[in-house]
């Protein structure tokens, strides 16, 4: 009882959720905006669930007219492992669903027509979900995978390109087969919306993962990864080399010292020179 609680205390209804059940009543399509709310909540207790159980800091879920979003305390803080099974949770709540459903047919609970209509709504609302689009759970996926092989600032840059690639690519097939309504133009009007923001915040999203590396370093579990670089280097471009999944020993050419990752972070966060280099740092900790 106590975690249904701390769950239900965390769901927020966004008003656009509101209007959207009042133009369902009006247009007498309340059965199916139900249908579609119960898969949307399912798959986003799928995705606290996890998060709880990985002891994730779960802030609030969002539900609204396009879906629902769970914002955490998290910043890039945690392994990619565990990231990616929660965000997998949510889709997989959808096979869990088709369960149910089967379950519900075979011992006829509801009429053929609603359990036709929840296996279509499931199916459209999970495929739609796993497109490498921002912030589907696609398109964090795809943000993981990047993350696994390029440093954190770069993965997130090239994740978002790649969501507004791909956004483009499905519109214009959309448009070619003649299958462009209004509720679809209004969707990935959003889409583009949410990555444009995402894009212009990127820095800030960065600093994030920083700052959260500085209080919470990787542990002994990450991975060793050196990196050479110019005693001149600024701390700022030094940082877009950090990997998420790897902690780093930083290896300066010049005078063949080596400087440590949270030495660097402590410098400019702590200390706040934003200015530092590499060499200021390595001066330092010979003192």
């Amino acid at each position: 009882m106590t975690k249904v609680r701390e769950l239900l205390r965390k769901i927020h209804i966004h008003p656009t959720l509101g209007f959207s059940m009042v133009v369902a009543i009006l247009t007498g399509t309340f059965t199916e905006m139900c249908i579609i709310f119960f898969i949307v909540s399912f798959h986003e207790f799928g995705h606290w669930f996890a998060a709880t159980y990985f002891g994730w800091r779960v802030r609030k879920i969002v539900f609204w007219m396009f879906g629902g979003v769970m914002e955490t305390e998290e910043y890039g803080s945690k392994p990619i492992r565990e990231e990616m099974i929660i965000t997998i949770a949510g889709p997989f709540q959808h096979f869990v669903m088709y369960i149910m459903i089967f379950i519900a047919e075979y011992y006829h609970m509801l009429p053929k027509e609603v359990l036709a209509m929840a296996y279509q709504y499931n199916t459209t609302i999970l495929l739609f979900n796993l497109l490498p689009i921002w912030p589907l759970d696609g398109g964090k996926l795809a943000g993981l995978v990047l993350a696994k092989f390029l440093p954190f600032r770069k993965a997130h840059s090239y994740a978002i390109l790649t969501s507004i690639g791909f956004i483009f690519f499905i519109a214009s097939l959309l448009i070619g087969v003649h299958q462009f309504v209004l509720s679809t133009l209004i969707l990935f009007f959003f889409l583009l919306w949410e990555n444009r923001v995402e894009w212009k915040q990127r820095f800030y999203v960065f600093l994030r993962f920083l700052m959260k590396r500085a209080e919470d370093p990787p542990s002994a579990d990450h991975k060793l990864m050196p990196l050479m670089v110019d005693e001149n280097m600024k701390l700022i471009d030094l940082f877009a080399h950090f990997y998420r999944s790897y902690q780093h020993l930083i290896f300066i050419k010049n005078d063949r010292s080596i400087v440590n990752e949270a030495n660097c972070l402590h410098v400019y966060f702590t200390l706040k020179n934003h200015h530092a280099t590499v060499k200021e740092v390595s001066e330092q900790e010979k003192k």
